[in-house]
């Protein structure tokens, strides 16, 4: 019988190291269904949506374990999706920028059930304008019951000169 799990992995990035942590879980009879990866100074995070037998879980977590001791591992269930998403859309946000206004974004897309599939966000010094602007690229999906138009709607609140530009 199969098993479906998310594991989480951090450390500091080091050469070929994805493909070796593939190679391990590949060996041990292992697939990922899905991964994401982010990369930042050095450091990376990526999580994997892993199938494999029941039986053979335990080694593959203690292999990686002991394989990769520097870096960390965390795993959790994987629970089936109860909201039917729509097809992904991109979204980027640009506006003047504020305390708390990541925060708010990602408040107003809980309120809505939207799913973050990426979100990347910037803060640039307009030397010009005197001030510093916002801008944040996001690939989203929508629960069946919101538009385009709502979500829009509802991050236009954020700011009184805030431009969004949909994207396919």
């Amino acid at each position: 019988m199969q098993h479906k799990f998310i594991t989480t992995v951090l450390g500091t990035l080091q050469p070929n190291l994805l493909q070796s942590l593939a190679q391990v879980s590949r060996d041990i009879g292992a697939s990922w269904e899905t991964s994401k990866v982010i990369k930042l100074d050095g450091q990376f995070v990526a999580m994997m949506r892993v199938m494999i037998d029941v039986d053979k879980e335990a080694a593959l977590k203690q292999a990686l374990e002991q394989q990769f001791g520097q870096l960390t591992f965390v795993y959790a269930e994987f629970e089936h999706e109860s909201i039917h998403f729509s097809a992904e859309c991109k979204i980027t946000l640009d506006c003047s920028d504020r305390s708390g206004l990541t925060h708010d974004i990602n408040e107003i897309l809980a309120d809505l059930d939207v799913s973050v599939d990426h979100q990347e966000c910037y803060r640039v010094q307009v030397t010009s304008l005197g001030k510093t602007v916002y801008s944040s690229k996001m690939t989203l999906r929508l629960p069946e019951n919101v538009t385009i138009a709502l979500l829009i709607s509802q991050l236009e609140t954020l700011s009184d000169n805030i431009r969004i530009d949909v994207g396919k």
